[in-house]
């Protein structure tokens, strides 16, 4: 069974020479909206008593992926690549115009430029049509040398092989999201080569293939953002950043209620603008709710320039540059290396091993694709990182500053990086505006310069509206009655757009006589706001709404399934509500302001939609249970989930953030003892959980962890064969049992066992003592101890 992440390859093509025959000549990817990429192999043909080959005509696509399959359409141009004409097999790249558009379903495949060097070590997938099989199959393996003219050799570790039909196939990078070559070739031993995209951009100049992603002067309404880097393929853009833009919590939830925020935008706008980067950081601040995540969403977007055009006629608000973007950035519930590696994927950059590898790996990158083109010297490579405060803890946090962010901007200027950061002032007692030290020019939205009573009553009232998503019979629907009641709810919330829409929201939704506005009288709070709320959401056959968000509460992102959030409920409360009604609960009318919707591979998944509603509902809960037993009841639930699901067939959140609750829980000596856990977990999770077991069996798995680090981004069957020889090397007694065949598996080693016991990452803070301890053999340990807490002992 392949562990490789099969995408939506909606982009697929099967070439045919007819628009009736089954058996395709081969594949290819569409990747715009009129072009298609494939081999030229695949599209031309030797002609008897000629020299060379000619084009097949006519060409005919079809869309096997499409919602209706059995559309072709007629290939009006087909553009060779010059050097295939001159001879050279290694440029075989053609592509072939559209004569029609698209079928309903179809996208153009999301594409990286990663140098061939870059992609080896790393897993490949891609679909194809082997032996002319018009239903396909697909392969997948490790990509094993960078070869020649940048090309790759595909390794193929899947059950069924690379075989004649898979030319012109997608060649999927899961670890880039993204298409980064074609299949070219395959051999008798089932494994191929692929010509990489870096490649094909040479091979057909004029296309202007990078186009798409990097430059969004020259990509056209067809990119719909620079640099690789599509709002369209970012499972963020749907969960966060679109409807943060619109002023609503879920995408599917119609209208436009941002209002507002005019010089904050304007300040954002310029400062990404800028004629020349100055090695600064842009940071958008203000208090929980104040709309930070609502203004960089507004930017966001509208620097998309697919989700401009679809803007109200009348919104005639500050928007960002067409293009402008170049990758936005969600942390909530990210380590710095997430942080990193979305931020390099953007680029196509090496993918960095630890978050400091970022800043020279895109220097490289940015200052290859400019070369000697002025214009690209002139443009902007400008990141967005929204909700910094909520990264996977304040240590992660200060991470993303001093290991991405800083470097980035101290480095990278001169081949223009510029980075904006929202971000609340601090997390967990620790200061994080100040972490940027001398490099920050804020931006506080709390500050008068920056917000009028004016905007939030502008929102309020489009939130008593439900403006685009009307509901029948609204008493606010008049403008001359919500008016007056929208001015009390602001001021009453000012300055802060998440109160005033909780209580507007909850007059919107449930009024059916108009409240008078001198009769508006709330604790201007998010608790009492949420708690007045609440009073008027309908709960869950007998479940109070409360109960079931308080659990969702606990929730890292990216969020619960409806079976782990029915796992979880069942273990901290008497409820057992099933997984259909809490996704009908979720999804209801109410209870949609306050949890987003997003998907993994398991399905739909859910979240509170703001940081601030969870901090409110789990102080509440805090109030009556402790904390680190309410994380002990959830490890443990998720560990038996785990395990009678299986841990190669566990929900994605578990692998994630499982070390996480295992942490606070007290509990990570209980999953370092699962075995087939440490096969399948994100290790760069589970490492510093680890670090805090305190049994000797969890301290050697620590062990076994730190000093196996090839097992980082290994499948799990090269995670057994790695550990069991780190096993064999130390002597260690609990040995990892799985039903796993490895490739090879050590049983005995003669060696000193290292003492080395932890990663010497350092401190995150300053360093508050150093001493020495003496050891049984007569050596010395140097002991310090950080201002953060931390204690790190150096062998």
């Amino acid at each position: 069974m392949s562990e490789i992440p099969a995408p939506e390859a909606v982009w697929t093509v099967a070439v045919h020479d007819s628009d009736f025959d089954e058996a395709p000549l081969g594949a290819g990817v569409v990747i715009d909206d009129h072009r298609v990429l494939t081999c030229t192999h695949v599209v031309t043909a030797a002609v008897v008593g000629m020299a060379g080959r000619q084009v097949i005509e006519p060409l005919w696509l079809a869309f096997p992926m499409a919602e209706d399959p059995d559309t072709r359409i007629l290939v009006s141009q087909v553009r060779v690549a010059p050097g295939w004409v001159e001879g050279r097999t290694n440029a075989d790249v053609a592509v072939l115009e559209l004569g029609g558009s698209l079928p309903a379903g179809v996208e153009p495949a999301p594409l990286r430029w990663p140098r061939p060097v870059d992609l080896v070590g790393k897993a490949w997938w891609a679909f194809g049509f082997p032996d002319r099989d018009p239903l396909g199959n697909a392969a997948d393996g490790t990509v094993g040398s960078a070869l020649a003219y940048h090309w790759v050799r595909l390794d193929s570790t899947s059950r069924y092989e690379v075989k004649e039909g898979f030319s012109g196939a997608g060649l999927w990078s899961p670890d880039y999201g993204a298409v980064v070559g074609l299949v070219g070739k395959a051999n008798e031993g089932g494994d191929g080569q692929a010509i990489t995209l870096f490649r094909v951009e040479g091979c057909l100049p004029e296309e202007k293939l990078q186009a798409l992603a990097w430059r969004p002067a020259d990509a056209g309404e067809e990119a719909l953002a620079a640099w690789g880097w599509a709002l369209a393929g970012d499972e963020e853009g749907i969960r966060h950043w679109r409807p943060r833009s619109r002023g609503v919590t879920i995408d599917s939830e119609r209208g436009y209620r941002f209002r507002g925020r005019t010089q904050a935008l304007i300040r954002v706008r310029d400062w990404l603008e800028r004629a020349s980067p100055d090695r600064k950081v842009l940071v958008v601040t203000g208090s929980p709710g104040v709309g930070k995540s609502a203004v960089l969403g507004r930017i966001v977007t509208t620097a998309d320039p697919g989700v401009a055009a679809v803007l109200p006629v009348d919104d005639t608000g500050v928007r960002a540059g067409p293009g402008s973007i170049a990758c936005a950035v969600h942390v909530r519930g990210k380590t710095a290396l997430d942080v990193a590696t979305e931020i390099a994927r953007a680029a196509s950059a090496a993918l960095p091993v630890e978050p400091q590898d970022l800043a020279p790996a895109l220097a490289e990158t940015l200052t290859e694709a400019q070369g000697e083109d002025p214009d690209l010297v002139r443009g902007r490579f400008n990141v967005v990182i929204d909700a910094l405060d909520e990264a996977s803890g304040p240590v992660e946090a200060r991470a993303v500053i001093e290991k991405v962010v800083l470097p980035l901007v101290e480095t990278c200027a001169g081949v223009g990086v510029q980075v904006v950061v929202g971000t609340r002032r601090g997390a967990a007692d620790v200061d994080l505006v100040g972490g940027f030290g001398a490099a920050a020019e804020v931006i506080d939205l709390d500050a008068p310069e920056f917000f009028t009573l004016d905007d939030l009553t502008r929102y309020a009232v489009a939130t008593l509206q439900l403006r685009g998503d009307e509901r029948p019979g609204n008493p606010y629907a008049d403008e001359a009655t919500a008016r007056p009641v929208g001015e009390r709810i602001a001021e009453i919330a000012e300055p802060n757009f998440l109160v005033a829409g909780l209580i507007a929201r909850t007059y919107g939704l449930h009024d059916k006589h108009p409240v008078r506005p001198e009769d508006v009288a709330v604790t201007p709070t998010v608790e009492a706001a949420l708690r007045g709320y609440l009073e008027r959401v309908s709960g869950l056959g007998g479940i109070p709404a409360a109960d079931l968000l308080v659990v969702l509460a606990f929730a890292e992102s990216p969020g619960w399934t409806a079976a782990l959030w029915a796992t979880a409920t069942a273990a901290l409360t008497p409820h057992r509500p099933s997984e259909q009604q809490l996704s009908r609960f979720a999804t209801g009318a109410a209870a949609t302001f306050l949890v987003e919707s997003g998907r993994d591979h398991s399905g739909p998944t859910f979240r509170l939609f703001h940081q601030a509603l969870t901090d409110t509902l789990r102080a509440d809960r805090d109030r009556h249970a402790p904390a680190t037993r309410d994380e002990q009841s959830l490890t443990r639930a998720f560990l038996a989930l785990g395990t009678r699901t299986g841990w190669n067939r566990a929900p994605a959140y578990l692998l994630r953030s499982l070390p996480g609750h295992a942490h606070r829980a007290g509990l990570a000596d209980e999953v370092l003892a699962v075995d087939d856990y440490l096969l399948y977990a994100d290790l760069h999770r589970l490492i510093p959980a680890a670090d805090h077991a305190r049994s000797v069996s969890g301290r050697e798995r620590a062990h076994l962890l730190h000093l196996t680090p090839r097992a980082l981004t290994e499948a799990a069957p090269q995670r057994a064969a790695q550990f069991s020889v780190t096993q064999a090397l130390q002597g260690h007694t609990h040995r990892l049992s799985t039903h796993l065949s490895p490739p090879y598996r050590a049983t005995w080693a003669h060696t000193w066992p290292s003492t080395e016991w932890a990663r010497l990452e350092g401190h995150t803070d300053g360093v508050r003592g150093v001493c020495a301890l003496p050891r049984p053999d007569g050596s010395t340990w140097v002991v310090s101890a950080g201002a953060d807490g931390s204690v790190r002992v150096w062998d």
